[in-house]
């Protein structure tokens, strides 16, 4: 039997407090409708009813309805009364997941019994083809409890696991005496002979793609995006060490360690948001990131030094307008986005230039004027890169498209982009991350908490991750800074 994929439960419910609700003035509620929800307030929902707020109502983060946010939290009174006013039983988040879903894998046993009396889709699939029974067949583990504890801890929950553990087959039956079915067989991962590091339930791991993990390198944290150097020895990542449901304001601290798992340190001290590290091309091996402003919201552009202490960073970049690097080239320049004060907004090759102002050249590319390019990475031979587009400049983290495209580092351009995941654009996964193979063949990325590998040549798609109870992020291949 299927195990319940993590990214159903984080994508999907990570963000459910702090979110505000489109609503009426008259007797505006004083907390949002999820919050609401998710700590059974039924005054609270009975203020949204009179505002006229809209029950079904997606929160950005996951597109989680109140009606979702309540089966996870077990608050059955309050999923009762959503309901009974008109929310849609069978609604669904960003991963495709519904309340059913939500509270099986959680075993709100009077939730689910609610749900099936209101007619639930008993075998309503997520995007992965996996059912609620799906969510509660496994057999229990030491690996599935901790994937519980690690759910728990970021989604601030407090689960009695031994309660879990023993009401999982309760649930089971209650499911399949309702026509419940498991959504059939995971598509099996494809070994290959490429090595890269990536994100597993927060630990960063060097593995070949498409084997089973071994140890990993860092454990006891959350550690996010590994960019591994292009001499081939080291990884950059950040750590975040205070946690928050809006991820800008996390508090991160930029680290690196060796490929070995020896020789970790931090560059910064953990006081600022420090985001998305990579490494320089030229040889030198300097760690490149950004860094937020607080006081505008905006990030700018950093780099140390290998072995440097937190506190020796400099920025390189004006902090009173936004730049954000992406990936970098042998000649030392890094390709940006930037709302350059003069030049305005756009992407650009941006020139160090240490103690004065960076030179900024703009980067011609058609498909940047109808939206948005992100996660750009150069291949090793800087004659292509990929990223990922939303059309518009309204961003969003799902629904993007990938693409592949030529790239000239003398003339500055981007060209003949072609899609080669998510073609259709389907608003709800989340297909992000693509990053080159060390010989250029192939890009891995991640889509809803599984890697997959896009092989250039017969364009071909096999999936690379292993454990389909686990959450895959951010791969990066051998000495291929992103």
């Amino acid at each position: 039997m299927k195990k319940v994929a993590v990214w159903i439960l984080v994508i999907a419910f990570l963000g459910v407090c702090g979110q505000t609700a489109a609503q009426s003035t008259v007797d505006a509620p004083t907390i949002d409708i999820w919050t609401a929800a998710a700590t059974g307030n039924i005054e609270a929902i009975k203020q949204h009813l009179a505002a006229g707020t809209d029950l079904n109502a997606k929160e950005p983060t996951g597109g989680s309805t109140p009606l979702m946010v309540a089966a996870v939290y077990g608050q059955t009174e309050a999923a009762k009364l959503l309901v009974e006013k008109g929310a849609d039983v069978n609604a669904r988040n960003n991963d495709g997941a519904t309340a059913l879903l939500a509270a099986a894998f959680f075993c709100r046993t009077e939730t689910v019994k609610l749900l099936l009396g209101k007619d639930a889709e008993v075998n309503a699939k997520n995007i992965r083809a996996e059912t609620p029974l799906d969510s509660v067949a496994g057999e229990w583990s030491q690996e599935l409890e901790g994937l519980y504890k690690w759910i728990a801890e970021i989604l601030q929950l407090q689960l009695d696991l031994e309660r879990i553990k023993a009401t999982r087959p309760k649930i089971a039956a209650l499911l399949r005496r309702s026509g419940g079915k498991t959504g059939g067989p995971s598509k099996a991962a494809t070994a290959t002979t490429f090595r890269g590091s990536y994100y597993v339930n927060g630990e960063i791991h060097v593995n070949t793609y498409g084997t089973p993990e071994g140890k990993p390198l860092t454990t006891g944290h959350s550690d996010f995006k590994p960019s591994w150097s292009k001499t081939g020895d080291m990884l950059v990542f950040f750590r975040r060490l205070k946690n928050h449901p809006v991820t800008v304001m996390w508090k991160t601290a930029i680290c690196v360690i060796k490929v070995d798992g020896t020789g970790f340190h931090k560059l910064t001290d953990g006081t600022h948001t420090d985001f998305n590290q990579t490494w320089t091309r030229d040889g030198s091996n300097t760690p490149i990131w950004n860094r937020k402003n607080p006081e505008t919201g905006s990030f700018y552009v950093m780099q140390s030094k290998v072995g440097n202490r937190p506190g020796q960073e400099v920025a390189l970049t004006d902090k009173r307008y936004h730049s954000w690097a992406y990936t970098c080239l042998k000649d030392g320049r890094i390709l940006v986005q930037s709302a350059h004060p003069k030049q305005g907004h756009g992407y650009f090759l941006m020139t160090r230039n240490a103690g004065g102002n960076p030179r900024f050249e703009r980067i011609d590319c058609e498909l940047a004027k109808k939206g948005l390019l992100d996660r750009v990475s150069v291949s090793p031979s800087e004659k292509r890169v990929c990223f990922e587009y939303q059309t518009g400049f309204d961003y969003k983290d799902t629904g993007r498209t990938l693409y592949i495209a030529d790239f000239d580092a003398k003339k500055r351009t981007i060209t003949n982009a072609k899609p080669f995941a998510n073609e259709e654009a389907d608003p709800s996964p989340w297909f992000a991350y693509p990053r080159w193979t060390k010989d250029e063949t192939a890009i891995v990325y991640h889509a809803s908490g599984k890697l997959y590998l896009y092989t250039l040549k017969d364009g071909s798609t096999k999936q690379v991750s292993t454990n389909a109870g686990a959450d895959y992020r951010y791969p990066h291949g051998e000495a291929t800074p992103k």
